[in-house]
């Protein structure tokens, strides 16, 4: 039965893959990387990387893009405190994922493209890198990996294990091939006791789930480093310490209009009122500043704080909101906002990640809509750590209290950061157990041999 489900399923996938043929081919060569991209993706490796991979890897961590690399990197953090010798292979699938990748890369780490769930690739791929752990961050799941793990009885682990309601329904509808599938990953740490059940539900081995907490934490709390410090050029907006900055965080379409017009109102009650807006997608900036000014609001891009000149908007008023229209300075711009509120939340559904925020102790507001941080959420809202609100108008009347009184601002402030710093943790006890795991089955196979 396990037989013919490994031939159906790989049928299956190389006709879905050549149906796709045309759209990824069209893809890649628009971004000029066609083969370059594509010959690792295949299980195809230069000379140079199997010679430097022949004595194999402790791990093989496959991550996808930019957060996933972050949580691995937290792993490797922790692991090599006590294992400085550890050898590891990261693969990545987009492209912006391997340039992230690509600053961990040394003489321990190689970083590779993640191959495509092809048999012979994946096949290829672990002949190459011969590792003694696979690794998949969050929810990563792919048959061949899995199957090609197991012939070779190498251990796999599921890392900060996430399972969204769309994906826990496929799984049981699918549960007659997926659940012989998620049977084979060794460990599984999930992120809530409370996704234990679903875990188990979707097909995973009980035995196997080790709740630890949200590496996500740990991610927050790991050095800044975005090459211009912020110190450099906020000073050129012209605010002094005497204002108040409310800033909006990750917003989508939508939410900077909602802010502007609750800014707009409250600054006439709080004329030191401040606005920073930091869409989600760096591009909209300028459709933002334009957003603004056809509001009446004096705004600066902050690509146009390049010079050290004082900054006017273009209408030559002092500057009353700034579009952050870059990336990689949001977490910093926390540290300079009193009040925050964070996007995808109000017009858009999934919310986004707002422990960044609270790891400051910035009282932080969100709309109603936080599926894709749930657990936060709620861990938050109970813990009194974070501020729900339904709608603009409610949204209005929760700022309106803030921005009037510092002692609220604070205590929402301090409780958000003592929640964030209670939840740390995760990635040393993720460290501790893969470690003992490797002793164990080191140990395991030397009692064979």
């Amino acid at each position: 039965m396990n037989f013919l489900r490994q031939v159906a399923y790989n049928v299956l996938f190389i006709g879905i893959f050549l149906l796709a043929w045309p759209y990824f081919t069209y893809r890649l060569r628009k971004r000029g990387h066609l083969w370059g991209d594509f010959s690792e993706r295949l299980g195809f490796y230069s000379g140079d990387l199997r010679r430097k991979l022949h004595g194999g890897c402790d791990l093989w961590i496959h991550a996808v893009s930019v957060g996933e690399v972050a949580l691995a990197s937290v792993l490797l953090r922790q692991m090599r405190e006590t294992r400085p010798e550890l050898r590891v292979v990261l693969s990545t699938t987009t492209q912006t994922g391997q340039r992230v990748a690509k600053k961990l890369e040394d003489e321990r780490t190689t970083v590779i493209y993640n191959p495509t769930d092809f048999l012979w690739g994946v096949v290829s791929a672990f002949d190459t890198i011969k590792p003694k752990m696979l690794i998949l961050v969050e929810s990563e799941i792919w048959p061949n990996y899995l199957w090609s793990a197991k012939r070779r009885g190498i251990p796999v682990c599921l890392l900060n294990a996430r399972l969204s309601p769309r994906t826990e329904a496929r799984y049981r509808q699918l549960r007659w091939f997926c659940r012989p599938v998620l049977q084979l990953v060794d460990l599984v740490f999930a992120q809530h006791p409370s996704d234990i059940e679903r875990l188990v539900a979707a097909g995973f081995a009980s035995e196997a789930i080790f709740p630890i907490g949200s590496l996500k934490y740990e991610v927050a709390d790991l050095p800044e480093n975005n090459g211009t410090s912020i110190e450099e050029w906020w000073p050129r907006i012209g605010w002094t310490a005497e204002n108040l900055v409310l800033l909006g965080g990750s917003t989508h379409a939508g939410e900077e209009a909602i802010l502007a017009r609750i800014y707009r109102t409250l600054r006439e009650e709080f004329p030191r009122l401040r606005l920073v807006l930091a869409p989600r997608h760096a591009e909209r900036g300028g459709a933002v500043r334009e957003l603004c000014e056809e509001m009446g609001l004096a705004t600066v891009l902050r690509t146009d704080l390049g010079t050290p000149a004082a900054p006017e908007a273009s209408d030559g008023k002092p500057v009353e909101v700034l579009v952050l229209n870059t990336t990689g300075e949001l977490r910093a711009a926390y540290r300079k906002a009193q009040i925050v509120f964070i996007g995808k939340s109000l017009r858009a559904k999934g919310g986004q990640n707002f422990i960044e925020a609270a790891r400051v102790g910035v009282p932080v507001l969100v709309g109603p809509n936080m599926q894709n941080f749930a657990h936060l959420a709620v861990e938050f809202l109970s813990r009194g750590g974070l501020v729900q609100v339904l709608d603009e108008f409610e949204l209005a009347q929760r700022l309106r209290e803030l921005a009037g009184s510092a002692e609220r601002r604070t205590e929402l402030g301090r409780r958000a950061e003592h929640i964030f710093s209670s939840n740390l943790g995760a990635g040393r006890a993720s460290a501790r157990i893969i470690s003992r795991y490797l002793e164990v089955e080191s140990a395991s196979g030397a009692a064979r041999n």
